[in-house]
């Protein structure tokens, strides 16, 4: 009898793990699908400047404005945001929340030829965070060697909550490693920030 309601327990077990994997691979298939449509509409605005989604950037540094640091030499920070209601659109826009209208952020720094990042949030209608790609270039060769390599991550989340990593092609779906949720928080707080900058600039 014991050995019969140890098998019935496993199999739920088992059941419920297949349910829980089906459901992160279900949310991160959607979020896939919105990842193509941002871009698809991204290209349209950039082809006929109409429909499509809006642009706007913050830059900082430059060559042109020959920001010289001694550590890092010539360094440039750009975010660029991809947004869902025109500026001058007082009756919907002003209306809105624009930390809402967000949904794409890319960010890029550049230092010195081994200082680049390049990194890229996506946002829902609702305003949420989904997704999250993060490519850092760094030095990977052994023995005093500079061998440099951008290592990427992606970073799938759902109202809030850290779904699934993606890392050397591996996903993780569960029991994440502390440096994966501490990079999900720091993620979510960039987000916030850079949200908060635009909100700034859509004020203007």
């Amino acid at each position: 009898m014991k050995k019969r309601i140890l098998s019935i327990a496993l199999l739920i077990l088992v059941a419920a793990s297949a349910g829980f994997a089906q459901t992160v691979e279900q949310q991160v298939a959607k979020i896939r699908q919105l990842y193509a449509a941002t871009n698809k509409r991204i290209d349209e605005g950039i082809k006929d400047k109409i429909s499509g989604l809006h642009y706007a950037a913050w830059t900082i540094g430059g060559e042109r404005d020959g920001q010289q640091w001694r550590a890092v030499g010539t360094m440039r920070s750009t975010d660029e945001f991809y947004f869902d209601c025109e500026p001058n659109d007082t009756e919907g826009c002003n209306n809105s929340n624009p930390r809402n209208l967000v949904r794409k952020i890319i960010s890029t720094y550049a230092g010195a030829k081994d200082l680049r990042t390049r990194n890229e949030y996506v946002f829902n209608e609702a305003g949420e965070l989904v997704f999250a790609f993060t490519g850092n270039l760094t030095n990977v060769g052994e023995d005093n060697t500079e061998v440099l390599k951008m290592i990427e991550q992606r970073f799938y989340f759902a109202k809030g909550k850290l779904i699934r990593v993606n890392r050397n092609d591996e996903n993780v779906d569960a029991k994440f490693a502390a440096e994966d949720n501490a990079k999900a928080k720091n993620i979510v707080a960039e987000t916030t920030r850079l949200r908060n900058i635009f909100a700034l600039m859509f004020a203007e």
